[in-house]
């Protein structure tokens, strides 16, 4: 038998040039990248001597041996504060930026923990590796949920913390890293985006395959953790779980084992420096694809049987400290406590850390025991599929067991199953047995956080929540000429009642109106626009980067003889085009009825050096001069 949960340091890896993995986090660049005197400049570095590989190898073994879980990474104990490390330097314009590197020889990866992390308003951190290629931020106060706090690790041995103050700020900044990350083994395993994952048994099936096309909702409830204890942390499952308030409080449903771990239980600081990984998977059926895994930091305990003297049920109820951000678009599982068989269903899993996967039952469920109470497990047998057998590894554990109406019904435990060993049976702690029978407090029971209002409700239905503001928008034109004017509209979900956008290089550079419209774009370049939305429940932010393109109303100039004319595109009469050559002799006459095009591509005369260009739509008249080289 197999307690299915692994050790592990992996947090994740933050690439620059793709979205592949994000904390809660406001995104943007370092201040420093931006300033050539600063990336020249030079800042506190600390080498941190690597852990005894030696010893670490031969827990490993005795672990191994022993039947233990697998660990994959090791926390390194520092202390390093802005008060004894780092280096300020002042930036163009007013503010600072504090920096401090840390490298450790050998890691595959590295990461922080922060035992006090706290930050006055307008001020944020980043983190990076020197090439740049990877960076996690802007994080500020509002992304922090307690002063106890995790920064993933990042591929490599080496990073560099930058803190930013802006001028005149408000408060004293305090930044105390307790812990270094060390990962000394799978990390690449995992991370690959591109390449086929190797954590796995390759007999699991990616939930993106034809198995999970009638579990897509379930699947965006269904979560990993990289958890903390003491020094360790461990893959785990679990899944996002509704109640019957449904007041999408943020409620995750795991094992209770995952808290456990070298004779230890999670402490209220451990839990505050768990990581949870949303929609944590392949974008098709085959291992690859980049994914946009999201994450959110810190957990609190509500209800457990970990310490209890039987396994009973083998039940967690965490609730994350921050609320769940209405972009990861989480559902909210529903369950069934009423002791139900099922004839079919799946369980929704990360085995050791890897993308979602998707294992599947078809013949009913079996009650089980799994230490010394009887009927606490539901039992399943897996079945082989179209893209392989899925079955349960290490990591798996405190997955969501599934039952033919998509509802949850039992989190693993554990069991014999493998790619080598499909067809053991695996144990899967009972909803129905978690509900009130494994002690008689609060603190040991489902039922007084799932149904915190006492309706006796025993079937619950999962849903999205749907009262978060989700910002989304749009415009009647990618591209305008300098000196053209854009239309926005508004494509948000979630009912917001407040729209607050930004738009860079345009007039006015902000507004509140929920549709902006006439927006002049004065100078040449790419813009971002940003929207910020919000209702009573929640705010939501997108960021449109080189959303709108802003060129000449005739370019190239000078041209080889073709060019491209835009037109008004809030003019909405037909456009002629014409060409005049240097006498001013019509050359070319060009007309243009509805709808109207963004781009015209018109080519010149090939006699002569010097044309001028007429756009004309209805009133509004342009001339433009164009050099032709030959």
């Amino acid at each position: 038998m197999k307690y299915l949960f692994y050790f592990v340091a992996l947090l994740a890896l933050g690439v620059v040039s793709q979205p592949v993995f994000s904390q809660v986090e406001r995104g943007g660049m370092p201040r420093s990248f931006g300033l050539y005197t600063l990336q020249k400049s030079r800042y506190q570095a600390l080498e941190v001597a690597s852990p005894d590989m030696f010893a670490i190898a031969r827990e490993d073994a005795e672990d191994a041996n022993m039947g233990k879980p697998y660990r994959v990474g090791v926390e390194i104990t520092v202390n390093i504060s802005m008060s004894n490390s780092g280096h300020w330097d002042n930036i163009p314009g007013g503010g600072r930026i504090w920096r401090m590197a840390v490298s450790c020889i050998g890691s595959q990866a590295i990461g922080l923990n922060y035992s006090d992390i706290r930050l006055p308003e307008g001020a944020d951190i980043f983190v990076y590796t020197p090439d740049h290629s990877q960076v996690i931020g802007a994080i500020t106060a509002e992304e922090i949920p307690r002063p106890v706090f995790s920064t993933r690790p990042l591929a490599g041995d080496q990073l560099i913390i930058e803190y930013y103050e802006p001028a005149n700020v408000k408060g004293i900044p305090v930044i105390d890293i307790s812990g270094i990350v060390y990962m000394y083994r799978s990390f690449h395993d995992i991370e690959s985006p591109e390449t086929k994952s190797t954590a796995s048994g390759s007999c699991e099936v990616n939930i993106n395959c034809e198995e999970g096309e009638n579990w897509q909702r379930q699947k965006q409830g269904a979560v990993k953790f990289l958890t903390k204890i003491g020094t360790s942390t461990f893959f785990c499952s679990g899944v996002v779980i509704n109640n019957t308030l449904q007041d999408f409080s943020g409620l995750i449903l795991t094992a209770g084992h995952c808290s456990e771990g070298n004779g230890k239980y999670a402490t209220a600081d451990d839990y505050a420096h768990w990581i949870i990984y949303f929609n944590y998977e392949r974008p098709g059926c085959s291992n690859t694809g980049v994914p946009a895994q999201l994450s959110l930091v810190g957990v609190e305990k509500l209800a457990t049987s970990a310490n209890l003297p039987d396994v009973g049920s083998d039940f967690l109820l965490l609730r994350s400290l921050k609320s769940i951000p209405a972009k990861y678009n989480a559902f909210y599982c529903g369950w069934d406590a009423g002791n139900t068989n099922s004839t079919y269903g799946v369980c929704i899993h990360h085995p050791d850390g890897d993308y979602k996967k998707v294992s599947t039952y078809s013949s009913p469920l079996v009650s089980a025991t799994w230490g010394s109470t009887p009927g606490t497990h539901w039992q399943v047998k897996w079945v082989q599929t179209a893209n392989g057998w899925g079955v349960t590894e290490g990591g798996s554990s405190g997955s969501p067991l599934f039952d033919d109406e998509g509802l949850v019904i039992g989190t693993l435990t554990g069991g014999p199953s493998s790619c080598s060993n499909p067809t053991g049976q695996d144990m899967f702690g009972k909803v129905a047995y978690s509900w009130t029978s494994n002690g008689t407090a609060a603190g040991e029971q489902l039922k007084p956080w799932l149904d915190p209002g006492n309706t006796g409700i025993l079937k619950m239905p999962g849903s999205y929540n749907e009262n978060l503001a989700i910002a989304d928008f749009s415009a009647n034109s990618f591209v305008t000429p300098v000196g053209g004017t854009i239309n926005f509209q508004d494509l948000s979900s979630g009912k917001p009642t407040k729209w607050h956008w930004y738009f860079q290089g345009g007039k006015p550079y902000e507004s509140t109106e929920q549709n902006p419209s006439g927006i002049l774009f004065e100078r040449y370049g790419a813009m971002n626009v940003k929207l910020v939305v919000s209702n009573e429940y929640n705010s939501d932010s997108i960021v449109k980067e080189k959303f709108i393109d802003v060129k000449a109303v005739v370019s190239p100039n000078p041209s080889t003889g073709s060019v491209n004319v835009l037109p008004n595109m809030n003019n909405s009469n037909p456009v002629t085009i014409e060409v005049y050559d240097a006498l001013g002799k019509m050359a070319q006459r060009f007309e243009y009825t509805e709808p109207l095009s963004a781009t015209y591509t018109i080519n010149l005369p090939y006699s002569g050096n010097i044309f001028v260009v007429k756009i004309i739509q209805g009133d509004q008249v342009q001339t433009h001069k164009v050099v032709v080289v030959h």
